[in-house]
């Protein structure tokens, strides 16, 4: 009886520990714009709407009949939806920009219009030969 207590006790300490990761102050500075992706910010409206979800299925225990308001779930992913696109549009909207962001987007903008200006008839001189 004693053995099987402390195999169990050990098996909850061994678990509870966790495995050890990579933390996030071990990342370097480079790849923390990268972390505020179109992925990250997709997971971050997912999930809200989840908890969303699990907050409107918390809801119906207050009911005497839950299955009449199983629209509760749906109700909370809704609203976790919007929530966190708001969240995600305000966070990406504050972000400042870093030099080197803003200086490989003008010239990205500046190639685009030399592109454009190299591929349309941007100097039509009609300098062609007709006879």
């Amino acid at each position: 009886m004693f053995k099987k207590i402390l195999l169990n006790l050990m098996l909850i300490l061994s678990l509870s520990m966790g495995i050890p990761s990579k933390s996030f102050g071990q990342t370097p500075e480079a790849s923390s714009s990268a972390s505020s992706g179109p992925r990250k910010q997709l997971a971050t409206i997912v999930f809200a709407g989840l908890a969303g979800a699990v907050l409107g299925l918390s809801t119906l225990s207050f009911y005497g009949r839950p299955q009449d308001k199983l629209s509760n779930i749906a109700v909370g992913f809704a609203i976790g939806i919007i929530v966190g696109t708001a969240y995600t549009t305000y966070k990406q909207a504050t972000r400042p920009y870093t030099a080197t962001e803003f200086e490989s987007q003008m010239q990205f903008a500046e190639l685009d219009k030399w592109e454009q200006m190299n591929t349309s008839n941007y100097l039509n001189l009609n300098t062609g030969w007709t006879f």
